[in-house]
C-alpha cells in the first residue's frame, strides 16, 4: 500500500472513531435524560400528564339550614351557577377576562380581584369570576365556550335569608373567605372559589356545625379543560340543622315597634333562659354581603349614627340607670340594713358637702317607703339609703345578680359591661371611692355600665324566685338551675315595687300597662343621661330635650316581666336617646310583652 493511501485510510479512521465518540456521548446524554425523567421523575411528569387528562376538585357541602322556634326559614341554601377561571387551562386569562366582560359585566374592582386571586392561589386551583350567575348569562358564556379557555361553569349552592332584616343579628350572616382570614387558612375548603363562612350571630358562633365536610370529583377533561366524563364522584356530609329559640313574629313585631329609633329589645324566658326575642335596631339586609358588598351599600351602612352592624343587645354597654335601684333594693333588703317601710323625705336634693346631688323631680317626692321610692323612681331615696347600705355591699350585689361579667350566650363577642371597685379607681384615677361614687352608683350612673341581656338576666332572677338563668339562641332539652339567690321575702317586697311602677296610678310606667284575663306586667323605668350636666346649665334652666342634638338626648331604658302571678317572660327596651324610659321604651316593652302573651294564648288554642 503507498504511503498516501495509508495515512488517508488512518485519516477516515481517526474520523469515524471521533465521530462514534461523539455519537455514543450524544446517546448516553439521551439514555442519561431518559433515566432522569423515566425514572427518577416519572411520578411527578405522570402527575401533570393525569392533570391534564384528569380533574379532581372538591365539592362544597350543603350548609346546615337555621329555623326559628315554629319552624320559620331564617337562612337557608338556593341553587345557582358562578363561572369560574383556571390559569393553566387559559392561554391569555386577562385576554379571556376581557373577552368574559363583554358577555358578563364585570368592574374594575372585579377584575382586580381576580387577578390578585389567580396570581395567589396554587397552580390549577379555580378562581372565581362570577357568581349568582342568571340562566341568560350561563347560555351566553356556553355559546361562546371556544373563546374563553380557561373559563368553566359550576353549579353550586348559596345562602340566602328569606326574612331579610328581622334576624339579622340573631342568624347572622355569612360572606366570602378573605385573604385576611388567618383561621383556618390551609384548610382546602376555605379556598374553594366562592366559598362563605359565617360573620355573624348563630352562622359565626355554629360555623363548624353548620359547614358539614366536603366531597370530591374525579372528572375527565378534554384538551381545552373541559368536562367530558365523570370518573367518580364521592358525596359531602351536609352541615347540621339548627332550630332557634326566637319566634319570627315576635323579631318582627319588636323591629316594627323601633319605626326609626335605635336600641334593643330582648324577651326572655324566666325559668329556662330562652330568648323568644333578640333585636337591635336598626338592622340591615344580611342578603347585602352574599356577594361582595358593594361600595354604596357599606358607606350607607358604615357611616349610619345609629350603628345598624352592631347588635346592640350583645354588645351595647350603657349605664342602666334606675334599673339599677333594683339591685341597691335588694342589697339592703339582704343585707338587713332597710326594710319595706324604711321611709325618706325627698325634698328634690341631696346635700353633701358643697354637693347636691339632684333628684328627677325637682320640688322632689315627700315622704316615701322603699316600694314607694320604686314607684316614682325617687333619686334622693337611693341616694340616702345607699350611703347606709354602703358601696361594698352594692357592688357585691351587682356581681350577685351578673353585672359585670358575660352572660355566656351561644353568640360570640358577647360585652362583659362594667362594675367598677374600689382598687380600680385608685388604679384608674390615683384617687379613693368617694361617698359621691356611691350616690352615683345608686341610681346607675357613673362608671358603670351593662349590656341590654345582663340587664334582662338580672330582672328574670327577681321574677323566677332568685334563679340566675343561662341566656341562649339555640335550643336545648335540658335546663340547668341551681340554689335560689336571694329571701323570697325580699324579691315579693322588690316585684311589689316593680307591680306599683306600672299599675298604679301616678307611677312613671301607669300608661303602659295592660290587663290579658287578668295578666298584667310589671317593671322598672330608666333615663340615663349621656353627657354631664354642669351646675350652670342646670341654673339656666334644661332645655327640652327635643331641641337638643340627637347624640347628646338621655337615652331611654324599660326591664320588667310578665304576667305578675306566675311570671314567665322577661323583658328588656334600650332606646337610644329616646328621652325617657316612660316615654318611649316601656310601650315597646309593654306591647311586646302583650304580644307574646297573646301569641301563647292562640297558639295553645290552635294545638
Amino acid at each position: 500500500m503507498s504511503v498516501w493511501k495509508y495515512e488517508k485510510t488512518h485519516t477516515i479512521q481517526k474520523r469515524l472513531m471521533a465521530l462514534s465518540g461523539v455519537f455514543l456521548c450524544v446517546v448516553f446524554v439521551l439514555l442519561a435524560r431518559l433515566f432522569f425523567l423515566q425514572i427518577l421523575q416519572g411520578e411527578k411528569f405522570l402527575l401533570l400528564a393525569e392533570k391534564n387528562r384528569i380533574s379532581l376538585r372538591l365539592t362544597p357541602p350543603e350548609r346546615g339550614r337555621i329555623y326559628d322556634r315554629n319552624g320559620i326559614v331564617l337562612a337557608e341554601n338556593k341553587k345557582t351557577f358562578q363561572a369560574v377561571l383556571v390559569k393553566e387551562e387559559s392561554p391569555d386569562f386577562e385576554k379571556t377576562l376581557d373577552l368574559f366582560a363583554r358577555l358578563v359585566p364585570l368592574s374594575d374592582e372585579e377584575k382586580e380581584r381576580i387577578i390578585k386571586e389567580v396570581k395567589r392561589k396554587r397552580a390549577f386551583m379555580p378562581v372565581r369570576v362570577k357568581d349568582n350567575l342568571t340562566p341568560k348569562e350561563v347560555v351566553l358564556i356556553q355559546l361562546n365556550a371556544p373563546d374563553l379557555q380557561g373559563i368553566q361553569i359550576e353549579e353550586g349552592l348559596i345562602r340566602t335569608y328569606p326574612q331579610h332584616e328581622i334576624e339579622t343579628h340573631t342568624a347572622g350572616y355569612v360572606s366570602l373567605f378573605l385573604d385576611s382570614d388567618t383561621k383556618d387558612k390551609d384548610d382546602p375548603l376555605l379556598n374553594l372559589p366562592g366559598y362563605r363562612i359565617g360573620r355573624s350571630g348563630v352562622e359565626k358562633a355554629k360555623e363548624e356545625v353548620l359547614r358539614g365536610a366536603p366531597g370530591s370529583k374525579k372528572t375527565e377533561v378534554n384538551a381545552a379543560g373541559r368536562s367530558v366524563r365523570l370518573l367518580e364522584k364521592n358525596k359531602s356530609i351536609p352541615g347540621q340543622d339548627l332550630t332557634l329559640t326566637v319566634d319570627n313574629r315576635l323579631q318582627k313585631y319588636a323591629l316594627d315597634l323601633f319605626e326609626d329609633n335605635s336600641g334593643a329589645a330582648i324577651l326572655m324566658d324566666v325559668k329556662t333562659g330562652e330568648l323568644r326575642t333578640l333585636v337591635s335596631a336598626p338592622s340591615f339586609d344580611a342578603n347585602l354581603f352574599l356577594a361582595p358588598i358593594s361600595t354604596k351599600d357599606w358607606n350607607k351602612l358604615s357611616s349610619n349614627k345609629k350603628n345598624p352592624m352592631q347588635n346592640k343587645a350583645l354588645y351595647g354597654t350603657y349605664s342602666p340607670g334606675s334599673i339599677f335601684k333594683l339591685v341597691v333594693s335588694l342589697a339592703g333588703l339582704e343585707n338587713n340594713i332597710i326594710s319595706a317601710n324604711t321611709t325618706i323625705n325627698c325634698d328634690g336634693y341631696t346635700q353633701l358637702g358643697e354637693q347636691r346631688f339632684h333628684c328627677w323631680k325637682r320640688q322632689g317626692h315627700g315622704k316615701l317607703n322603699l316600694i314607694q321610692a320604686l314607684e316614682h323612681s325617687c333619686d334622693v331615696y337611693f341616694y340616702e339609703v345607699s350611703q347606709k347600705i354602703g358601696a361594698e355591699k352594692i357592688l357585691e350585689m351587682a356581681h350577685k345578680l351578673g353585672f359585670g361579667e358575660v352572660t355566656g350566650i351561644d353568640l360570640e363577642n358577647e360585652k362583659s359591661g362594667f362594675v367598677p371597685s374600689f382598687e380600680w379607681k385608685k388604679k384608674r384615677f390615683n384617687d379613693a371611692w368617694r361617698m359621691g361614687d356611691t350616690l352615683n352608683l345608686s341610681i346607675g350612673q357613673g362608671f358603670l355600665t351593662a349590656t341590654p341581656l345582663q340587664i334582662v338576666r338580672a330582672v328574670a332572677a327577681i321574677a323566677n324566685g332568685g334563679y340566675l338563668v343561662q341566656p341562649h339562641v339555640i335550643e336545648k332539652k335540658n335546663y340547668p338551675q341551681g340554689l335560689p339567690l336571694f329571701n323570697p321575702k325580699n324579691l315579693s317586697v322588690v316585684r311589689q315595687g316593680m307591680f306599683d311602677v306600672v299599675n298604679k296610678e301616678g307611677a312613671t310606667a301607669y300608661g303602659s300597662r295592660f290587663n290579658i284575663n287578668g295578666m298584667k306586667m310589671a317593671g322598672k323605668t330608666a333615663t340615663t343621661q349621656v353627657r354631664r350636666i354642669s351646675a350652670e346649665e342646670r341654673k339656666k334652666g334644661l332645655k327640652d330635650q327635643k331641641l337638643i342634638p340627637w347624640e347628646h338626648r338621655d337615652h331611654a331604658l324599660f326591664a320588667g316581666f310578665a304576667p305578675t302571678n306566675n311570671p314567665k317572660y322577661a323583658v328588656v327596651v334600650v332606646v337610644e336617646h329616646g328621652i325617657g324610659g316612660a316615654r318611649s321604651a316601656a310601650p315597646i316593652a309593654s306591647k311586646l310583652l302583650k304580644k307574646a302573651l297573646e301569641l301563647d294564648i292562640e297558639d295553645k288554642e290552635e294545638k
